[in-house]
C-alpha cells in the first residue's frame, strides 16, 4: 500500500489567537481548482439572489444576560445592493441597513433619521455583535476580492473531509484579512469554517457552520458562530429560520425611501 503523504501547515500564528498549533493535512487530489471551489461556497450561501430571516444571540461578559436580534434580509449579488431590516428587540425594532455600492445607509427608527455609514466602518460592529457591517451586507467578496490556493485536505473537520483553501487579498481590494483559511466539505462543497488573519499574521476571529440542510440543492449552513479569538467570553450566534434563493426582487425594496417604511416591500413581509 503506497504511503499516504501528510503535509504539516501551520494554521496559527503566535501571540493573540494562537490557540491551536498545527493540523496534518493530505495531499489535495489532482485537477481540483481553489477558485472553483470558493465559487461554490459563494453560491451556497448568496445564489444570485437571496432572502434569509434569522436570529442573532449575542454574548459578551458585558452583557448581564445574551442579546437577541430577529432581523430580515435581501441580497441582490449582481447588483451589488442589500437590505436587512431588524424586527426585534422593541427598541432596535424598524432599524434598516440599505447598501447601494459603494455606499450603505442605515435608519434609526428612534431618532428618525437616515445616516451614510462611511466605508472605514465597514468592519465595525454590526448591531453589537462579534460580525461586522461587511459581513452582513458583503460590501467585500470572497470570491473576487482575494486569490485562493488549495493546501490540502483535512481529514476531520467536524467529522468530515474538508478542502482547506488559503485566500489571500489582491494588493488594491478593500480588505483588512491578510489572509482567510477556510474549510469546505469534501463531497458537498458545504462550509465548516473560516480563520481569519490579521497582515502580520495573527488569528483575530473563528466562524463556524454547522446544521447543514438541503436547501434548492445548495448544502446550506442554518447556524453560524463567530468568536473573536481577542475577546474572551464573547461569541455571536445565527441562527437561519427561512431561506430562499434566486428568486426576483421588487427594486423598490433597495431604496432610501424604504428605510422609512414600516413593512419592507417584497419577499417576506
Amino acid at each position: 500500500m503506497r504511503a499516504r503523504i501528510v503535509l504539516w501547515v501551520c494554521l496559527v500564528a503566535t501571540g493573540a489567537g494562537a490557540a491551536g498549533a498545527e493540523v496534518a493535512l493530505e495531499p489535495a487530489p489532482e485537477g481540483v481548482d481553489a477558485r472553483a471551489i470558493a465559487a461554490r461556497v459563494e453560491d451556497i450561501f448568496r445564489g444570485r439572489t437571496s432572502f434569509m430571516e434569522a436570529t442573532m444571540t449575542i454574548t459578551s461578559p458585558r452583557l448581564p444576560e445574551p442579546r437577541r436580534v430577529s432581523f430580515r434580509s435581501w441580497d441582490d449579488r449582481p447588483e451589488k445592493r442589500s437590505f436587512i431590516r431588524i424586527l426585534a428587540p422593541p427598541k432596535d425594532k424598524g432599524m434598516g441597513f440599505l447598501k447601494l455600492h459603494p455606499n450603505l445607509w442605515n435608519y434609526i427608527p428612534r431618532v428618525e433619521r437616515t445616516l451614510r455609514v462611511p466605508p472605514s466602518m465597514m468592519l465595525q460592529s454590526w448591531m453589537g455583535s462579534d460580525f461586522t457591517n461587511d459581513d452582513l451586507v458583503r460590501e467585500s467578496s470572497q470570491l473576487d476580492d482575494y486569490d485562493h490556493s488549495l493546501l490540502g485536505v483535512d481529514p476531520d473537520q467536524a467529522g468530515r473531509r474538508a478542502y482547506v483553501l488559503e485566500y489571500r487579498p489582491h494588493e488594491d481590494a478593500p480588505v483588512i484579512w491578510g489572509r482567510i483559511l477556510s474549510w469546505v466539505d469534501s463531497e458537498s462543497y458545504a462550509p465548516l469554517r473560516q480563520d481569519f488573519f490579521d497582515e502580520a499574521g495573527e488569528r483575530l476571529r473563528e466562524q463556524h457552520f454547522a446544521d447543514i440542510r438541503d436547501v434548492q440543492g445548495r448544502p446550506f449552513p442554518h447556524s453560524w458562530s463567530m468568536t473573536p479569538l481577542d475577546k474572551e467570553g464573547h461569541e455571536t450566534a445565527i441562527e437561519i429560520h427561512a431561506v430562499r434563493f434566486d428568486e426576483d426582487f421588487d427594486d423598490a425594496i433597495f431604496t432610501k425611501r424604504n428605510l422609512t417604511r414600516a413593512q419592507v416591500r417584497g419577499l417576506g413581509k
